[in-house]
């Protein structure tokens, strides 16, 4: 029996309440595929290091150097694999750069940020229980410049962090439900899996995987911890593995992932830079500056590294405050971006006075404002959010101590903005009360659930009397 149109539109509604992650993901996917198609995605094909990467691997011949487009070029571990195996894999199909290639990419990228946005609405639901908060991250991920640059910047930065912010819902669900025993190794393995893929996609997050193993398994009863943690540990390291080995044949020495860690040190700090990667930071790069390409490619990448290493530590112990308050610089950096950087971002209308730009500032000033805040209210009422706060800091401590640019903070800003939703979705819920003159929520934030909300008014109604 066919439904009428009616009850299919019934039927999405409700699927709609059931899966609101689902639902907005989708839309957040439609709706960056729309922003990129208006602001001309095909004027910023795929470029740098992980594209040229790319174009090796579509020709045949392997990882080589991003710094020499040829069959003899030297072997490279610059970039974790996974985001140049994409670009190849689509290359591969539709032709080096062709538009058709380029659209495709587009919307892989766009599938990547529904995933990202579902995954805010999915924690924020879980730590919350409420829709209002999860609707409110999901709107303000969608406009935020810094994320709408992003969804057509062809790098990994999207993929990862993809990744990361399902790793983060699912580790909330696995805390919850690993603890009927059943599930515990099912769930290492997952957990395991995931975090290999991520750290084959963006190294830099592999200092959040402690904090994500103790989300999952830490409520269980300690006898019962074990199984799924080194089930975890296990699954992640053969994933790693054999790329490690790869790494070990191509260059007789031990690199888990890849290199250019000395690099990031070198350019991200004194003399080059105080922090941020300008245009001086980015000068002295390799894919710029054809005299440090000569160097990385006559020396190969670990020696280059190696050698970079070398002046940043040289420099370090010339001046070790200079480095510390660098280091001070980025973290501030990773929270409000460099409000003096012309870098252009979509939405904002570049308000500028005193060699900074306010729009830029009171963009990311809010997040932080309202994303610190809303981290320190959970952490005192939602006891499944006090990892977030680690999870925040180790996501961001591999940029503190080496370089900072605007991409680099987006899993930060992920984190923020669902827990600054929750305080101006709280706020608004207070301004609501009070403009109703109704009674204030019991914590004036939306912890307390809708279904709460409804429980309460239920068990405040006089119950008939039994016959």
């Amino acid at each position: 029996m066919q439904s009428t149109p009616g009850e299919t539109v019934s039927k999405i509604i409700a699927y709609g309440k059931a899966r609101p992650e689902l639902v907005l993901g989708a839309v957040a996917a439609m709706w960056a595929v729309a922003f990129m198609v208006l602001h001309g995605y095909q004027d910023r094909p795929p470029f740098a290091e992980e594209a040229n990467l790319a174009w090796h691997i579509t020709k045949g011949y392997g990882f080589r150097s991003p710094f020499l487009p040829a069959r003899f070029a030297p072997l490279s571990a610059w970039s974790p694999p996974l985001y140049p195996l994409v670009i190849a894999a689509t290359w591969r199909s539709l032709g080096i750069g062709a538009p058709a290639a380029v659209t495709v990419l587009m919307v892989i990228n766009a599938a990547f940020f529904g995933l990202i946005v579902a995954a805010a609405v999915s924690v924020s639901r879980s730590l919350f229980q409420a829709r209002g908060p999860g609707l409110l991250a999901a709107l303000w991920l969608a406009i935020h410049p810094s994320f709408l640059f992003g969804m057509g910047d062809f790098w990994d930065g999207f993929m990862s962090l993809a990744m990361f912010s399902w790793l983060c819902a699912g580790t909330l669900r696995c805390g919850r439900t690993a603890t009927d025993g059943k599930h515990e190794a099912m769930w290492g393995g997952v957990l395991g899996a995931g975090m290999g893929l991520l750290a084959l996609t963006n190294t830099a997050y592999a200092p959040t995987f402690p904090v994500l193993i103790g989300m999952a398994f830490l409520p269980l009863p300690k006898p019962r911890r074990w199984r799924p943690i080194l089930a975890a540990c296990g699954i992640c390291l053969v994933l790693v593995m054999p790329w490690t080995i790869r790494n070990y044949v191509a260059f007789g020495r031990l690199i888990p992932i890849r290199t250019g860690g000395g690099v990031q040190l070198r350019i991200g700090n004194a003399p080059v830079s105080t922090g941020w990667l300008d245009d001086n930071a980015i000068a002295m790069h390799p894919f710029r500056n054809p005299a440090e390409q000569r160097l990385v490619l006559a020396m190969g990448e670990p020696a280059y590294d190696d050698m970079a290493f070398a002046a940043f530590w040289h420099a370090y112990r010339a001046d070790p405050i200079l480095y510390l308050k660098n280091c001070g610089r980025r973290g501030l950096y990773l929270l409000l971006g460099n409000p003096a950087d012309p870098f252009f971002l979509p939405l904002l209308p570049r308000w500028r006075s005193h060699g900074l730009y306010w729009d830029n500032l009171m963009v990311n000033g809010l997040v932080a404002l309202f994303g610190i805040h809303g981290l320190a209210a959970a952490y005192r009422r939602v006891a499944a959010s006090r990892a977030f706060p680690w999870l925040a800091a180790t996501v961001s401590l591999p940029f503190v101590f080496t370089a900072v640019c605007d991409r680099y903070s987006f899993p930060l800003r992920w984190i923020l903005i669902i827990f600054a939703a929750d305080r101006l979705w709280a706020a608004g819920e207070r301004a609501v009360c009070v403009l109703h003159r109704r009674p204030l929520p019991p914590d004036v934030s939306s912890a307390v659930s809708e279904r709460s909300f409804a429980a309460s008014a239920a068990a405040s109604r006089p119950r008939p009397a039994a016959v």
